[in-house]
């Protein structure tokens, strides 16, 4: 029988903790390495784009506008949802029990709801 060592779960002082994901270093430096590049070159273009369209007048286009929305939305995305998900990658909820509480599931509902609202408005 294998023994249980406080260093296999995620909060060793709840006896209903999560186990932690173990990873070799190697190739956790490497994921959060990449998933970090990934993060900050999403951030960086897409303000770059926001800026650009927003200060060249000549970008003032109908189809510009409409990658101006685009780019604002990704570099929210960027900014506000891929850190959390590098947070989240080690397997253990580390924001805490109002975090948890305040944000709902994502559910394939409210993305089918999203994509069926999108269609409608064009």
């Amino acid at each position: 029988m294998e023994t249980l060592d406080e260093a296999e779960f995620c909060f060793p002082s709840f006896n209903n903790s999560c186990r932690k994901t173990i990873r070799p270093h190697v190739e956790a430096t490497l994921i959060y390495t990449l998933l970090s590049s990934i993060t900050l070159v999403t951030v960086v273009l897409n303000l770059l784009v926001i800026i650009s369209i927003s200060h060249f007048r000549q970008l003032h286009t109908t189809t510009n506008l409409l990658l101006l929305s685009l780019a604002a939305s990704d570099f929210l995305m960027g900014l506000l949802q891929m850190p959390v998900e590098i947070l989240l990658f080690r397997g253990c909820w580390i924001l805490g029990d109002f975090v948890c509480s305040s944000t709902p599931p994502p559910t394939s509902s409210s993305s089918l709801w999203l994509s069926q609202t999108s269609l409608q408005v064009f």
